[in-house]
């Protein structure tokens, strides 16, 4: 019933803001055009009253700019918002560590409950085609640090985890499949269709051969018939990328909302990381992430947060 009050509070506060924004909106429409009748302008101020309050009860967030510069105000719950501003303030904390205390060990079941969290993140076609290695022992640290050119990072972190992308994740689709018939995520009868479609899309066959060639075909017929068809990916590793990443990023917001520090580290000898945990040449690595506690020279002073571009300069509304 709470829940209920909240919903409806929220709903007649966003129409009072609507309202508000609505009416520059119409005046300025009213003095640039002297020959529109006083009813037509009100009836369009009704249709667009009902379609802003279809998608308020709805409780949808999603914003939707009616000029570029000019966005309405978007309706959020009580409960949305808490975990809205949560989410941004764990966002908001992390930072990469350039030292470790080594002296301060991880629960290795915290550990696991967070990459048991990060198995949630999504992938393509539901293959998750990723796998994350738990570094910890101390002869291993040392030498995936000598892999990523001696960098302190996983040699002081108690836990380096490195995430890999498989480049052949066809082959993880009869289990996919069977996995989601099973949990009655996917209908008995897409079957068929989900097998073909994923083998489709990323079956390169031999160098990439039928991929590089089901690209081509795929374009020069969408440009010519104007049908859109779907992208196919010339390059595994690329892609293996793409979906590692997903997951990873999942694995750090989830450390720093436990209070872990973390180091995401890219500049390493990819062959000598795969050396050291033993992946398949299937496997590609992306990033290593250590994870643990910075170090106490480190703990009294602020962290100097890296910079970023303007919000304005990076996102832009419907087009470029």
């Amino acid at each position: 019933m709470n829940v209920s009050r909240c919903r409806w509070q929220g709903v007649i506060k966003s129409l009072r803001s609507y309202w508000k924004w609505n009416a520059g909106a119409a005046l300025s429409a009213t003095n640039s055009q002297n020959s529109t009748s006083p009813y037509e302008t009100w009836g369009s101020g009704i249709s667009r009253f009902f379609t802003f309050l279809r998608s308020s009860i709805a409780a949808t967030a999603q914003e939707v700019p009616r000029e570029p510069d000019r966005i309405p105000p978007t309706y959020y719950s009580k409960a949305s918002r808490k975990s809205l501003d949560a989410f941004i303030r764990v966002v908001e904390r992390r930072h990469s560590s350039k030292r470790f205390d080594s002296s301060r060990p991880v629960d290795h079941t915290l550990i696991a409950r967070l990459l048991e969290a990060t198995t949630r993140a999504p992938t393509a076609f539901n293959l998750q085609p990723w796998v994350a290695i738990v570094v910890h022992e101390t002869s291993q640290r040392g030498a995936l640090s000598h892999a990523a050119l001696d960098q302190p990072q996983p040699r002081e972190a108690p836990v380096t985890v490195v995430f890999a992308g498989d480049m052949e994740p066809e082959w993880r689709a009869p289990a996919a499949l069977e996995l989601g018939l099973n949990s009655g995520y996917y209908h008995p009868l897409y079957g068929a269709a989900y097998l073909r479609l994923v083998y489709y899309h990323l079956h390169g066959g031999p160098f990439g051969s039928m991929a590089k060639a089901k690209s081509c075909i795929s374009s020069w017929y969408s440009n010519a018939t104007g049908t859109p068809l779907l992208s196919v990916p010339t390059t595994m590793q690329g892609y293996a990328w793409k979906q590692a990443m997903i997951p990873a990023t999942t694995f750090i917001y989830a450390a720093t909302a436990a209070g872990l520090d973390t180091a995401i580290l890219e500049g390493f000898d990819e062959a000598k990381v795969r050396e050291v945990v033993g992946l398949p040449e299937r496997y590609t690595v992306p990033v290593i992430i250590s994870v643990g506690y910075k170090k106490a020279d480190e703990q009294g002073k602020p962290p100097v947060r890296s910079p970023r571009f303007s919000t304005g300069s990076l996102v832009r509304w419907n087009r470029f």
